[in-house]
């Protein structure tokens, strides 16, 4: 690598594999076990090691990734991995933890904003176009599909599931599994309506949003048990995000965070 990509006072493992077009600022260290891949920016004091990271992403400062997890029965020859996609953007303070398992890495994936203070623990899985907005405080095992969002402040219990396009409320304490499209808020949360705008955003047509809306009625606002009211929706040959929706809640394993009694008109 190019003298002129790293700071003079960062300090680089013997074995790290970076590329060229990398830059690394002012006293950052990168650990054993690193590769990193084109045109990353590696802003000052952060920390880096058991990492494979693709290209364009941008670390602003003080972020720590690849440290042992925060769990007591970890063993510390367990060399485990955190995986980072590419074009992401994580901000100041920053920590993503490696997994508990040499055999699944924890995940970020490509085009996700992590801002400042925010945390990704051990074995998580997050995918594509996730902001994380301050604070938000992820726990062990969860998983993240793509396009979810996250308010100041959330924390999400260990091995929780949030489906795509989903969207947690500032402050939001989330113990059980937020289906897809939905959002949630409050210190135990709850379903409050559909995430539309992320929706029309993604391009769904008026047609699979309605659907949607109608699938969110029946399983969260009528008074069937939700078993039957997933095989109501069933037997109608659903639209595929109606499908998405139902296929999210059978595989689920914590339990499906229920709605409020009352939500907004807005989003009926």
């Amino acid at each position: 690598m190019s003298d002129k990509k790293i700071h003079p006072t960062a300090i680089i493992a013997p074995d790290a594999k970076i590329d060229p077009s990398t830059v690394i600022g002012p006293y950052t260290i990168i650990g054993p076990r690193v590769t990193i891949g084109k045109n990353n920016y590696i802003g000052p004091f952060c920390l880096i090691e058991n990492t494979v990271m693709g290209d364009n992403n941008e670390l602003i400062a003080h972020a720590t990734v690849g440290v042992k997890p925060q769990d007591l029965s970890y063993d510390d020859s367990v060399q485990s991995m955190v995986h980072i996609g590419n074009g992401n953007k994580i901000r100041e303070c920053v920590t993503i933890h490696r997994s508990t398992n040499v055999d699944v890495p924890t995940v970020v994936g490509n085009e996700c904003l992590l801002m400042a203070n925010s945390h990704v623990a051990h074995d998580c899985c997050l995918g594509n176009n996730i902001i994380l907005a301050n604070s938000t405080g992820i726990a062990g095992h969860v998983h993240l599909a793509d396009r979810v969002i996250t308010s100041g402040c959330v924390g999400v219990h260990q091995f929780v599931r949030v489906g795509k396009l989903a969207m947690l409320s500032g402050g939001a304490m989330v113990p059980l599994d937020i289906p897809p499209y939905c959002t949630a808020q409050g210190g135990r949360a709850r379903l409050v309506g559909l995430n539309v705008v992320g929706m029309r955003r993604a391009g769904m047509n008026r047609e699979e949003i309605m659907a949607v809306k109608r699938a969110f009625k029946v399983l969260f606002r009528s008074k069937l048990l939700l078993k039957d009211a997933i095989a109501q929706l069933e037997a109608e040959h659903p639209l595929p995000a109606v499908q998405e929706m139902l296929d999210f809640c059978k595989e689920s394993k914590r339990g499906i965070t229920a709605a409020k009694v009352k939500i907004n008109q807005a989003d009926d």
